[in-house]
């Protein structure tokens, strides 16, 4: 009951965070390419293409030490989320949204991270597909291991 309650509470933080961190004009991602946005102690890297946003949300220790990283799809141009899509990439397939909240989600988190270094991602939703660019990923986005590293996991 207790579970239920946190996770509840981490899925409002995060959003919370998410339409804070994407109501500034500082978070505007140049089309095809990989961004990083910083606020509240908080990372965010995203892309843009044809209208929608994949998102990486990673809460650091300082802060929100107690929300996990997720993954998630939103529109543009009103930040509506998708509730389901699909991300394939590097020969794996990832069910989203999801959070790095337990030892499976963060398996998913990293590997899903490495492969998007590596290559484009399609994804999925309502019927239609569409290619986020590998671009400038290697970049941007931070690799598991290494030094900079601070999205929460688990």
């Amino acid at each position: 009951m207790i579970n239920t309650h946190i996770r509840k509470a981490r899925l409002a933080l995060s959003a919370l965070l998410t339409t804070l961190v994407l109501a500034t004009p500082a978070t505007q991602a140049a089309q095809g390419q990989w961004t990083q946005g910083y606020g509240q102690g908080n990372l965010e890297y995203f892309i843009d293409a044809q209208g929608m946003r994949l998102l990486i949300g990673c809460p650091t220790q300082e802060g929100s030490a107690d929300a996990a990283s997720s993954v998630t799809l939103m529109t543009v141009a009103s930040s509506q989320e998708v509730k389901k899509f699909t991300v394939k990439v590097g020969g794996h397939t990832f069910e989203g949204p999801f959070e790095a909240d337990s030892r499976v989600g963060e398996n998913n988190f990293i590997t899903l991270l490495n492969d998007l270094r590596k290559g484009d991602a399609l994804v999925s939703y309502g019927g239609k597909t569409i290619t986020f660019a590998k671009s400038n990923a290697a970049q941007v986005l931070p690799a598991y291991g290494k030094k900079g590293f601070q999205c929460n996991l688990g």
